[in-house]
Formats: C-alpha cells, sequence, structure tokens
C-alpha cells in the first residue's frame, strides 16, 4: 500500500516563484540573493499556514546551491541540494524554540555556530516559533545575533511579533507576511485537484479558501479531508455538509424577505437554520457578511472586494440592484450590536428575531406624510370631540381622490370660519388613511393660532400642557408608572447604576409632547446618553405617543451639604464642651 502524504507536504513550494500569495517578501529575497546584499540575521512573521517556514527553508538552499540558475532555481544536483532535498543538510539548522527555549538550549546552539560550514558557504539557523524563548534566553542570544560569523545567517519565524523583544526586532530584517487571499487559496486549490484527477466544484473550491480564513496550510488540510470523504469528485454539497457552512441561499432568501417587510418570511427561514443545528451566532456573522458582500456589489469600484466565485458573484449584482444602501447600512449596524449581545444575551434567539423584524420594517412603504403605511387596515371606528358623531375610517385599498380643490389665497384670522370637526365626516371618509391635505395643514394652523390667543386671554384656557398631537395626554402619574417600571428592569439586568440615575429625580411634562429629566453630574450624564433612545422608544411605544421627546438637562447640585474632616468635627464639638480637650489629652487621642 503506497504511503499517504498530505497535500500540505506534497505540494509545499520549493522555489519562491511558487510560493502562493506572498510577492512582497519572495520578491525582496530574490533581488537581496542576485544583488549579494543577503541580511545576517532575518525575522518572519505573519499567521499561521502563510508561507513563513517555506520561505525560510527556499533562502537558505538557495543561498547554499553551487550552481544557481539565472532564475534563482537551485539545480538540485550538487552536494548541498542532495543534502537538503534528503534531509540530512549539515549547512542547516532548525530549532524549534517551543520545546526548546532555555538558556541551555540557545548556548548549545551558539557553541554550533562557531563550526563553519563543511559544504558550501553558508550556515543557515532557522528558529520556529521564536517567541517561546525565554527572556534569559533572548538576552543570551543577542550578542551573536548582532554580530554572527561571516558565514552564519539566522531566519527566526514567529506568529506573535508583539511578544518579540525590541532588542532582537532591532537587530533583524521583519517581513511581514500577509494572509493569502481566497483568489490566490481558490486557483491554488484548483491547480492541486487538476494534479490529483479529482474533479471539484469551483464554488467548493471557494467555500474551503473562505473556511481556511487566509491560511493555505488549513485550506489543504480541509481540502484533504474533504477528498477522503466524496473520493475523485468534490462538490458544494459535500463543503456544506462537512464544513458546518450555511448556503449562500438562506442568506439570499432571508435578504428577499426583508425587502418585501416580510418579516414572518425571515422568521421562519431562521427558524429553519436552527432546526437544521447551526448557531444563531453563526447564522448572525454570516448574514452580515452577506450584506457587505451586497454592499461592495453595488459600486463598479469595490466589486474586486467580492471574494466569490464568477457564478455567486453575478447573483450579488443582481440583488444588489434591488437593496437600498440604507437598508444595508442599518442591517450591518444592527448585525453588529446583535453579535456583540448574542453571547451574553439570556435570550439570544429572540434578539436574533427581534433584530430581523426591525430590518424588516424599514423597507415597508411610506404614506404621503412621511409614515410608514400600514399593508392593510380595517375598518375602524374614529370618535371625534362631540359625543355624538361617529366617523368611520375607510380601508388601506380606498381610491385617493381624483382632483385636488384649489386652494386660494390665505384669508386674515380675522374672517377666518371656524369650521368644527363634525361637519367634515364625508371629506374625512374620502381621504386615504395616513394622509394629510392642505386644507387640514392650514387648518391645523389656525387652530395653533386660535389656541395661542386664548392662553393670553384671563378667562378660558386650552387643554392642559399634557397634550400631545396625536390628541393623547401626558399623564404624569402614567409617566412615572412607565418610568420605575423601566428603571426596574435596568436593575434586574444588572444596571444598577443606570437604575439609581432615573429614580435620583422625577421626570418632567414640559410640553404637549415633551418631558424634560434632570441630571446633577458627568457620570449620570454618561449614563443617559447610552440609555436615552432604548428609553424614550420605551415611553413612545407604552404611551402610544411616537412624536414625544426626551430632553435631558445638566444641573448643579445644589446646597450640598459641607465636608468635615475628623479634626473639624472634633473642634465643633470641643467648643460646645471644653472638657473634651482634656479628655484628648490624658488619653492622647490622635485625630488622624
Amino acid at each position: 500500500m503506497e504511503r499517504f502524504v498530505v497535500s500540505a507536504r506534497k505540494y509545499r513550494p520549493d522555489t519562491f516563484d511558487s510560493v502562493v500569495g506572498q510577492e512582497h517578501v519572495t520578491g525582496t529575497l530574490k533581488n537581496a540573493i542576485r544583488t549579494n546584499h543577503v541580511a545576517q540575521a532575518f525575522l518572519f512573521t505573519g499567521p499561521r499556514g502563510v508561507g513563513k517556514t517555506t520561505c525560510a527553508r527556499i533562502l537558505a538552499r538557495t543561498i547554499n546551491c553551487e550552481d544557481l540558475q539565472e532564475d534563482l532555481t537551485t539545480c538540485g544536483e550538487c552536494l548541498s541540494c542532495k543534502g537538503f532535498s534528503e534531509g540530512h543538510s549539515l549547512n542547516i539548522f532548525e530549532l524549534d524554540a517551543a520545546s526548546n527555549n532555555s538558556v541551555d538550549d540557545i548556548r548549545n546552539l551558539i557553541q554550533q555556530v562557531q563550526i563553519a560550514p563543511q559544504i558550501g558557504t553558508k550556515k543557515v539557523y532557522i528558529i520556529d516559533e521564536v517567541h517561546m524563548l525565554s527572556s534569559a534566553a533572548f538576552n543570551a542570544f543577542l550578542k551573536t545575533l548582532e554580530e554572527p560569523p561571516s558565514y552564519a545567517i539566522f531566519i527566526l519565524a514567529t506568529t506573535e511579533k508583539h511578544k518579540i523583544l525590541p532588542t532582537i526586532l532591532s537587530r533583524c530584517q521583519v517581513f511581514d507576511f500577509r494572509r493569502i487571499t481566497v483568489t490566490d487559496i481558490a486557483k491554488h486549490l484548483e491547480e492541486i485537484a487538476v494534479n490529483e484527477k479529482i474533479s471539484a466544484e469551483k464554488q467548493a473550491l471557494h467555500t474551503i479558501a473562505q473556511k481556511a480564513d487566509g491560511g493555505l496550510r488549513d485550506a489543504l488540510s480541509i481540502f484533504d479531508q474533504l477528498v477522503s470523504y466524496g473520493g475523485e469528485s468534490l462538490t458544494y454539497a459535500d463543503v456544506l455538509k462537512n464544513l458546518n457552512v450555511l448556503d449562500h441561499e438562506h442568506y439570499f432568501s432571508i435578504t428577499n424577505s426583508l425587502l418585501n417587510a416580510d418579516s414572518a418570511g425571515a422568521l421562519v427561514t431562521f427558524n429553519d437554520i436552527l432546526f437544521q443545528g447551526f448557531d444563531g451566532h453563526l447564522f448572525v456573522s454570516g448574514l452580515a457578511r452577506h450584506l457587505r458582500d451586497l454592499l461592495v456589489s453595488q459600486d463598479p469600484r469595490t466589486i474586486p472586494l467580492l471574494e466569490v466565485s464568477e457564478e455567486l458573484g453575478a447573483r450579488y449584482e443582481e440583488q444588489a440592484k434591488a437593496v437600498s444602501r440604507e437598508l444595508l447600512v442599518q442591517g450591518l449596524d444592527r448585525l453588529g450590536l446583535v453579535d456583540s449581545q448574542y453571547k451574553n444575551s439570556k435570550e439570544p434567539r429572540l434578539l436574533v428575531e427581534l433584530a430581523l423584524i426591525q430590518l424588516a420594517q424599514l423597507n415597508r412603504p411610506l404614506s404621503t406624510n412621511g409614515n410608514v403605511a400600514p399593508r392593510a387596515v380595517a375598518p375602524a371606528i374614529v370618535e371625534k370631540k362631540s359625543p355624538d358623531v361617529r366617523v368611520e375610517a375607510p380601508s388601506a385599498t380606498a381610491p385617493p381622490p381624483q382632483t385636488a380643490p384649489p386652494v386660494s389665497a390665505r384669508p386674515e384670522p380675522a374672517q377666518t370660519p371656524v369650521v368644527s370637526d363634525a361637519a367634515q365626516p364625508a371629506r374625512t371618509a374620502r381621504r386615504m388613511v395616513g394622509t394629510v391635505s392642505i386644507s387640514q395643514h392650514l387648518s391645523a394652523s389656525k387652530s395653533a393660532s386660535a389656541e395661542t390667543e386664548l392662553r393670553d386671554q384671563p378667562g378660558d384656557q386650552p387643554k392642559g400642557k399634557g397634550t400631545s398631537l396625536s390628541g393623547r395626554e401626558l399623564n404624569q402619574s402614567l409617566l412615572l408608572k412607565i418610568w420605575h417600571e423601566y428603571a426596574q428592569s435596568l436593575k434586574k439586568q444588572g444596571k444598577s447604576s443606570m437604575h439609581a440615575t432615573l429614580i435620583a429625580n422625577k421626570p418632567v411634562i414640559t410640553g404637549p409632547h415633551s418631558i424634560t429629566f434632570n441630571i446633577v453630574n458627568a457620570v449620570q450624564e454618561n449614563y443617559m446618553r447610552e440609555e436615552k433612545p432604548m428609553l424614550l422608544g420605551h415611553l413612545r411605544r407604552e404611551l402610544e405617543m411616537p412624536e414625544l421627546e426626551l430632553e435631558v438637562v445638566k444641573q448643579e447640585a445644589l446646597n450640598l451639604r459641607p465636608r468635615y474632616t475628623a479634626k473639624d468635627r472634633f473642634m465643633i464639638m470641643a467648643e460646645k464642651n471644653p472638657a473634651l480637650f482634656k479628655l484628648r489629652e490624658d488619653l492622647d487621642l490622635d485625630l488622624g
């Protein structure tokens, strides 16, 4: 039985040109070799599986080749190349700092450095995971790293550059390896599939590349795993089944539901996803990624940022034309908030469902007055001021008026006839629900002027200051009840400081649809700045007053009680009872 070799080792690059996605590093190293400007200490840093150790080995093999080609490929025939290929080169030493991190290990390395190479011209020391060295080992290594023998070259590799001592960094040429793009990984996997005679779908390879998160070694490991499952065929369905990845169809379906303001459809799709065993947090991050891809698909300049297959890219471009930028931006903002709150929420599913409902509401059609128009409004009875008059409101499907009445010049206030609400039932019944005509707008302005005039008269007064635009009145008792219930809910959530801020003072009604809350210090101001949007939304819903406004006013605390020290209190008491002075001397008391 033939021995199986994993793809990460079988297809490990052996030349600079075959390294994937690190052209900025390989190009610099090749120029340094051509011009004979190879430094004596390098530091290769970057994420796992991006080619740090591979580039170190290629560099070591290249500078020791006795018959180097013009394109900087090794001959493979000299003693140095053969020793490297067979794994027993005398010029290349690899040290794993994760298990050899003591001062004694570094001392042994320093002793080896003193021995000149027997074959070739350079001795290369590759120290992997160098950040694992102890501080004492780093300090023991400093002098040799700064002034090594002319034939010695050190290549340090690490995934955690921030753990390297600055004195080490200053002695090395630092090369930052970047994450490999999805396109480059997918292309490399496609070449391997062709060599292995495996039929692989492009969408499947792109999904593997996305799952690898920029690491080529991870991508090759996933590729081997899926090939073991599917044999000579690698399909998109197999990838979804084995990698616990949500199909893009779910995200396209959710987005269509949001476009149609179909919150029920979005919730049903989300329930199906949970029923299949997927984590809700995975769905949130996936949907956010989907909205991000739609956003970059709306501008030709950002389309290169879309790391998907061509077939899927065409679908993104098609759906992006139907989605508004406002929905995408607000969706990303809302999903980012859900992502940060998901792990700490006691009802994470409800948190996601609420976000989907809110996003669906963003795309509901607007009426002529700018408010969200209801999809279907059943006939309702609207109470007017006169107790004997009841007007039936029309449904949302009622036809609009054919022609608008002409608008004449506005008459003088003294000549304005007063028309009661009860005299307008027919005209109101013909108008669409939620619309405002020009005559109504003028009537409202006249009513406001009349109310202003009545305020100046000592006799009849208008309705109290708590009357809102919607006809509801702000009730102080009801406002305080809702306010304290909200404060108690914050206390149950563990927000004791916010609870204390809300109950420290009472909200005051200051206008028809406005209330004011006073605070006394900067701490309360910071708390209210964070909590005000949620508090105001709660008050609007509970009081059924969408026009309600909340103003937070900072006032300096007055009549503060003076703060006395222990000595001050003693002097005040001693003035009233001088015997305390003698008592203090007898007992040798210290006032602190």
